[in-house]
C-alpha cells in the first residue's frame, strides 16, 4: 500500500492521525521508534495486516480512523493532545467535539472541567458556580456523550427540569446545538403550548425531554408515562425547584424516577450543606462549589443610588436618559428586520444582537412591569415586558424583540431572573431592591457574562437599607457612602450615594404632568401602589441588626451625598445645595402643633400640657438610647464569633474571648461584621456551661452565617433555634402578583351559570374539574384532578391510534410522526359542491361547477341525477311503512282540547 500524502492542515475537532502512522516525520525526514505502552493502538500490526490486502482496500485506515475518534485522553501520546483539560482530553465523541467547536468553546470553564469527568463517571453532582460560568453545557455536554444516539426501544433516557419557561426553552436551544450530527430526538414540555402536539411529541419516543415540573405532571399523569428508562436526570436552578412551590409536583415525579439513576443539580446559588436536597435521592454526591467567594462576575460594575420613595420613576428616567444614555425610539435596524422577517414566516435565526444600551429594568410585581412598560413608552424608549401570567406566544414575542434588538429595555418581575441568557447585555436596574441577597445575584447575573463588562444600578429607599447591609454582608465587600474616602472601586464595594437633583426633579415634574395627561397610566400607577402595599408585607424582614445600622446609616449625611459615579460633575455650589436640601429635609421643630403660634406659652393650657409631658418622656428617652447603645457595643463584640455560628438559644448568653487583633478588625468600618439577630437573648454573668474549646454545635464554625443564609433554599427566617429554623418553610421570591403563587395553583374564579341559577368555578369550562376536586397520586400526595381528564385517550382515538408501546419494546415504524401504529389516515372521501343559490353573486360559477359533479357523477351524483337511488331496497320499503303507520296512530288520537 503506497504512503499517502500528508494533510495540508489538521482538521480543529478530529485529532491528525499521521503523527501516530509517522511518529518521527519531521522537517528533517528523521524517523525514530519510540517506545510503545501497553495502551497503544497495535498500528504497525494493522499497517503489516493491510500490506497483505489488495492497493485499493482502505479496511486498515478505516479501523484506525474509527480506534482513534473513540480513544480516551489517556491512551493518546504526542503533540496530538491539547494540554490543560481541554474538551480533547475528556475522551469526547468526534461529532459531539465538531459541535463545540461550531458553538466557539476552545477552552472548557472551571465548571466545565470540574463536572464533566464525574459525569462522565456516572457520578451524581451538585454543582454551584456563578451566573455566565456556563453551567448549561456542563450538564448537557455529557448527556450528549452517554446517549450518543437515538434508541431504538421506547422510552425517554434523560430528564431536564427547570423552574422556568423561558429557561427551558433555552436549554432545549443549548442541546439542539450540541446534538448536531447525532439522531436524538429532544422535546420541549411547557406551560401554554398545546397539549395535543405535546402528546403526539411524546409518542414519538424522544431521547430527551426538557420541561417545566407542573407540565411534566401533568403529562405523565394524564398519559400514564412510565419514567423507569430514565438514566439521567438534571435539575437546573435546583434551589428554587425545591423550594416549596414546587413541592408536589417534585414529590410525584421523584417517586416515578428509578432509584438507579444519575441526579445531577446546578445552580449559581447553593448551601454547602445538601440537607435541604434530600428528597432528590442523590448517592454519594460530588460537590463542586465554585466561586463561593466571588458570588457575582468580578467583571460587573455596580452602583447603589439612594433615593425617596416617590422620586423612583424620576430617578429610573434620570438613568436612563443620563446615565446609560438609552436612545429614544426604536433602535437602528428595527425597521430593516421587520421588512425582512415579512419574507419569511420564521423568524431570523442565529445568535441575538441587542445593542450596547440594551437594560433590564427588575420589579417587584407584574402591576409595576404594567406601569412602567407604559411610562417608558410614553417617554419615547423602545419597551418589552415579561411577568409570569402573561401568555405564552406573548412572551416569546417580547423576549424575541429584545433579543434581536428590537427593543432597548425589557421590565421583568423576578420570573425572568434565573438562567436566561440575553446576549451582550449592558446594563441591569433594580427599580426595587431585591428582598434577599440571593435574589440580587440571579438579577445582575444576567450581564457581566462569558468575560463581557457590565453595570448594575439599584435604586435604595432608605425602608430598603436594612437589605443593602445585607447584601453588604453576603457579598463581602466595603461599603462606600458619599464622597468619604478615597477613590472606590465599583467593581470590588458597595459604592452608595445620591442622583443629580437638577435632572432627578426635571424628570418628576415631567412624570407628574405625564399623569395629569395620560389616565391610564395613572390608573395603572394606583394599581401598582396598592400591589406594593401587599408585597411589602409578604417580603422577608432583614436581619435586626442590619435595621440598627440602617437608621445611623440613613441619618448620617453621606447617605444623601452625590454618587462617585459623578464626582468629575460636582462642583462647590452643586454641594452646598444638596447639603442644604438635606438639612431642610431632615429638620425636625423642637416645638408641637399645640404650641406653635403662641407667643404667651405660659398661658397656654395646650403648651402646658406638652412641658410637663415633655419632662416625663425626655428622661425616658435618653435612658432607652443609652441602653441600645450598650446592647450595640455588645453586639458588635459578639458579632466576632456569632456570624460564624448560626445557632444560639434564645435565653443563652456565650461568653467569647477575642483576639487583640480580631478586636480591631470588628471595629473597623470596613467589614462590618454582625452577628445573627437574637433580640430576646437574656444577661447573664460570665458564667456559661458552654465552652468554646470543646461545646460543638449543629452549625460548623467555619460557615459564614449571612452567606448561609442567603444561600439557603427556605431562608428568610431569622430565627436563632434550629427548631424552629427548620419550621420556617418560605418561599425564595416573592410574587409578581397577589392572585397567583408562583408554581401555586390558582384561586378559584367563580361565574354565573344561567342554567344552574348559581355560582360555578371558571375551571370547569376547560377541564370540568370544577376548580376543586382533588386525585391522590402514586406518591400520595394530592394533585388536580385535572390532570387526568382523558384529553390523551379522546386525542388517542381522533389520531387513530393503537396501544402506546410499554418501555423496552422496540420501536415502531412511522413513530418519528408521533404516530407508532405506522398506519396514516387518508381521505378518500369525494364530495360534490352545494347546489348553487341563484341569489349569490357567484351563481353562475358555482352552478359550472355543481354540472360538471354531475357529469363525472362524483359524490351524491355517483349512482345518477338525483341525490337518491331510483329503486329502493327491501330495507327502505319498510322503513317508510313504519313512518307511515306512525304518522296515521299519531293523526287518529283524540284531541287533549276539551
Amino acid at each position: 500500500m503506497p504512503r499517502r500524502a500528508a494533510s495540508p492542515a489538521q482538521s480543529e475537532p478530529e485529532p491528525d492521525i499521521l503523527g501516530s502512522l509517522y511518529p518521527g516525520d519531521g522537517e528533517d525526514g528523521a524517523h525514530g521508534a519510540p517506545a510503545r505502552t501497553g495502551n497503544e493502538l497495535d498500528i504497525d500490526g494493522i499497517l503489516d495486516a493491510s500490506h497483505a490486502a489488495d492497493d485499493g482496500d482502505d479496511e486498515a485506515f478505516i479501523a484506525l480512523r474509527q480506534a482513534a475518534s473513540y480513544r480516551k485522553a489517556s491512551n493518546l501520546k504526542g503533540r496530538t493532545v491539547k494540554k490543560g483539560g481541554g474538551f480533547q482530553a475528556m475522551g469526547l465523541n468526534s461529532n459531539l467535539l465538531k459541535a463545540i467547536t461550531k458553538k466557539g468553546f476552545s477552552v472548557p470553564t472551571p465548571i466545565q472541567r470540574k463536572t464533566i469527568p464525574l459525569v462522565l463517571d456516572k457520578r451524581d453532582v451538585v454543582g454551584m458556580a456563578r451566573t455566565g460560568s456556563g453551567k448549561t453545557a456542563a450538564f448537557v455536554i455529557p448527556m450528549i456523550e452517554r446517549l450518543r444516539a437515538h434508541s431504538a426501544r421506547f422510552g425517554s433516557r434523560a430528564l431536564i427540569l427547570s423552574p422556568s419557561r423561558e429557561l427551558a426553552i433555552q436549554t432545549l436551544k443549548v442541546v439542539k446545538e450540541f446534538s448536531r450530527g447525532t439522531d436524538l430526538k429532544s422535546v420541549l414540555l411547557v406551560g401554554g403550548d398545546s397539549l395535543e402536539e405535546q402528546f403526539g411529541s411524546m409518542t414519538a419516543n424522544p431521547d430527551v425531554v426538557i420541561a417545566t415540573p407542573g407540565r411534566f405532571l401533568h403529562l405523565k399523569v394524564e398519559m400514564g408515562l412510565d419514567l423507569s428508562s430514565i438514566q439521567y436526570v438534571v435539575f437546573d436552578e435546583a434551589d428554587r425547584l425545591f423550594e416549596m412551590g414546587f413541592a408536589a409536583q417534585l414529590t410525584e415525579i421523584l417517586h416515578a424516577l428509578p432509584p438507579s439513576r444519575q441526579t445531577l443539580l446546578f445552580s449559581a446559588t447553593l448551601p454547602s450543606s445538601l440537607v435541604e436536597f434530600a428528597r432528590a435521592g442523590l448517592q454519594d454526591p460530588s460537590l463542586v462549589r465554585l466561586d463561593a467567594e466571588t458570588k457575582v462576575s468580578p467583571d460587573l460594575e455596580s452602583a447603589f443610588f439612594s433615593v425617596k420613595g416617590a422620586e423612583k420613576e424620576g430617578s429610573l428616567l434620570h438613568i436612563l436618559h443620563d446615565v446609560i444614555r438609552v436612545p429614544v425610539g426604536p433602535p437602528e435596524g428595527a425597521q430593516d428586520n421587520e421588512t425582512a422577517s415579512k419574507k419569511r414566516k420564521r423568524g431570523p435565526e442565529g445568535p441575538g444582537k441587542p445593542t450596547e444600551h440594551s437594560t433590564i429594568v427588575f420589579t417587584a410585581t407584574k402591576h409595576h412591569v404594567e406601569y412602567l412598560a407604559n411610562l417608558l413608552q410614553h417617554a419615547g424608549f423602545a419597551v418589552s415586558h415579561v411577568y409570569g401570567s402573561l401568555d405564552q406566544t406573548a412572551r416569546r414575542i417580547q423576549v424575541e424583540d429584545f433579543r434581536h434588538g428590537k427593543t432597548n429595555i425589557l421590565v421583568v418581575t423576578d420570573v425572568a431572573a434565573r438562567g436566561i441568557d440575553i446576549p451582550i447585555l449592558a446594563n441591569v436596574i433594580n427599580f426595587d431592591f431585591p428582598p434577599q441577597p440571593k435574589v440580587f445575584v440571579h438579577r445582575v447575573g444576567r450581564t457581566a457574562r462569558a468575560g463581557k463588562r457590565g453595570w448594575s444600578y439599584s435604586l435604595v429607599r432608605d425602608i430598603d437599607a436594612p437589605y443593602l447591609l445585607d447584601l453588604q454582608l453576603f457579598l463581602g465587600k466595603k461599603l462606600v457612602i458619599g464622597q468619604e474616602g478615597s477613590e472606590p472601586s465599583f467593581s470590588d464595594d458597595v459604592v452608595v450615594g445620591a442622583l443629580k437633583r437638577d435632572s432627578v426633579e426635571a424628570h418628576v415634574e415631567w412624570m407628574n404632568k405625564a399623569l395629569l395627561e395620560r389616565d391610564d397610566i395613572y390608573a395603572l400607577r394606583v394599581v401598582a401602589g396598592k400591589a406594593e402595599k401587599l408585597y411589602m408585607k409578604t417580603r422577608h424582614s432583614a436581619s435586626s441588626q442590619s435595621a440598627k445600622r440602617a437608621r445611623e446609616v440613613v441619618a448620617s449625611n453621606p447617605w444623601m451625598e452625590l454618587h462617585r459615579l459623578f464626582g468629575s460633575d460636582v462642583d462647590g455650589k452643586e454641594q452646598a445645595r444638596v447639603a442644604m436640601l438635606a438639612r431642610v429635609s431632615g429638620f425636625k421643630p423642637q416645638e408641637t402643633i399645640f404650641e406653635v403660634g403662641h407667643a404667651d406659652k405660659s398661658t397656654s393650657e395646650a403648651a402646658e400640657v406638652m412641658k410637663q409631658l415633655r419632662k416625663r418622656i425626655t428622661p425616658r428617652n435618653r435612658q432607652a438610647a443609652a441602653v441600645e447603645k450598650e446592647i450595640d457595643e455588645e453586639g458588635e463584640f459578639e458579632g466576632v464569633d456569632g456570624a460564624r455560628q448560626t445557632g444560639v438559644d434564645s435565653d443563652v448568653e456565650v461568653e467569647v474571648e477575642v483576639p487583640d487583633e480580631m478586636g480591631r478588625d470588628s471595629d473597623s468600618d470596613d467589614d462590618m461584621k454582625v452577628t445573627v439577630s437574637n433580640t430576646n437573648s437574656k444577661r447573664k454573668g460570665k458564667t456559661d456551661w458552654r465552652d468554646s474549646d470543646v461545646f460543638m454545635s449543629y452549625t460548623p464554625r467555619t460557615v459564614n452565617a449571612a452567606e448561609e443564609r442567603g444561600y439557603g433554599v427556605h431562608s428568610g427566617g431569622q430565627s436563632s433555634s434550629f427548631v424552629e429554623a427548620a419550621r420556617d418553610a418560605t418561599m425564595d421570591l416573592g410574587n409578581d402578583e397577589s392572585a397567583k403563587a408562583f408554581g401555586a395553583p390558582s384561586r378559584q374564579k367563580m361565574r354565573w351559570d344561567a342554567k344552574s341559577k348559581n355560582y360555578v368555578s371558571r375551571d370547569n369550562d376547560e377541564d370540568g374539574s370544577k376548580g376543586a376536586k382533588m386525585i391522590v397520586g402514586e406518591s400520595g400526595v394530592k394533585i388536580a384532578a385535572s390532570f387526568q381528564s382523558g384529553r390523551f385517550d379522546k386525542w388517542r382515538r381522533a389520531q387513530r391510534m393503537g396501544r402506546v408501546p410499554r418501555v423496552g419494546e422496540a420501536e415502531r415504524p412511522g413513530a418519528g410522526q408521533g404516530i407508532p401504529s405506522g398506519k396514516r389516515f387518508k381521505h378518500k372521501q369525494e364530495k360534490a359542491p352545494r347546489e348553487a343559490d341563484k341569489f349569490r353573486d357567484d351563481f353562475q360559477v358555482r352552478k359550472k361547477r355543481v354540472d360538471e359533479a354531475r357529469e363525472k357523477r362524483v359524490g351524491r351524483f355517483r349512482d345518477g341525477m338525483g341525490s337518491k337511488k331510483e329503486l329502493k331496497g327491501m330495507h327502505d320499503i319498510r322503513k317508510g311503512r313504519e313512518e307511515a303507520e306512525r304518522k296515521r296512530a299519531k293523526n287518529a288520537r283524540p284531541s287533549k282540547k276539551k
